[in-house]
């Protein structure tokens, strides 16, 4: 089981990883409407066809009702590309404002069948640069927390 992510300078990071082909971002901190478009191209550098997207959001600690709607329309463009999205592991507040926007259905409660039953364990994988960064880290950090958030 994965431990929660004590990182309250960060305003909003994305972790990779991998198992048995199905991807895996991992969201820490905030998602809100300043970190949609990191979150958009972080999930179009690692879905495609036939492929399957786990959103874990264990280490996310808040999400406004516009990521909400946004995640709601990323399940729609990913059954329209025909690539699976999972969105698991909600903390209390964070499935709240699911429920609050009409998207608890979203909400996935068990991932077993797109895990094959392999022996495989979850894999780091590079995450692509963003733009003016070099390197491809497991761990990005998007975005700091400032003094006004």
């Amino acid at each position: 089981m994965q431990k929660a992510i004590e990182a309250p300078h960060v305003h909003f990071a994305v972790l990779g990883d991998r198992r048995n082909g199905v991807e895996r971002l991992s969201l820490i901190g905030t998602l809100d409407r300043s970190t949609l478009t990191l979150l958009e191209d972080e999930v179009a550098a690692v879905s495609h066809v036939d492929g399957a997207l786990i959103l874990d959001l264990h280490n996310l600690v808040e999400v406004d009702p516009d990521a909400v709607r946004a995640l709601m329309a990323m399940a729609r463009r990913a059954a329209a590309a025909s690539w699976l999205l999972f969105v698991v592991r909600c903390r209390g507040s964070v499935r709240e404002a699911f429920v609050r926007e009409g998207a608890s259905d979203l909400i996935s409660a068990d991932v077993s069948t797109v895990l094959s039953p392999g022996d495989g364990a979850w894999e780091s994988i590079s995450l692509p640069p963003s733009p003016g960064q070099r390197g491809s880290p497991r761990h990005r950090i998007h975005k700091e927390r400032s003094e006004t958030c």
